[in-house]
């Protein structure tokens, strides 16, 4: 049996960004930054520490749930309309209020299974 190993973060950050792990790191935070933009991104960073100093995999990842909602629904805001709707509850400030505590992959991840739910059940009506 073949064992297939997945690419290490650092080896997709070189990968994309260059081999010089300090330039590939500000090169991936700025392309998170750019992703990001100013209608996702949350500023919940510590000022002392910033991007640089949070790991290859999260910033990868970020990069990727912020692409992923940009070209689904276009921003933060959206999103959290989106799963209010999805939920049945497209009127409940409240309930708003309470998603835009969360973070912007928590509510990706809430908007993908809320997604998945209602589209199960049209199926089934």
């Amino acid at each position: 049996m073949v064992h297939l190993m997945s690419n290490s973060p650092i080896s997709i950050v070189k990968a994309r960004f260059g081999d010089d792990p300090k330039k590939a790191k500000e090169k991936l935070v700025a392309a998170v930054k750019k992703v990001a933009g100013k209608d996702l991104w949350l500023d919940r960073l510590n000022e002392e520490k910033g991007l640089q100093h949070v790991s290859n995999r999260k910033l990868l990842h970020l990069e990727q749930v912020f692409e992923a909602i940009a070209k689904e629904v276009g921003s933060r805001d959206k999103l959290i309309g989106e799963i209010a709707k999805l939920g049945g509850r497209p009127q409940d400030e409240d309930y708003k209020t309470r998603l835009a505590e969360e973070s912007t992959p928590s509510l990706w991840d809430r908007y993908q299974a809320v997604q998945s739910s209602s589209s199960g059940k049209s199926g089934s009506n």
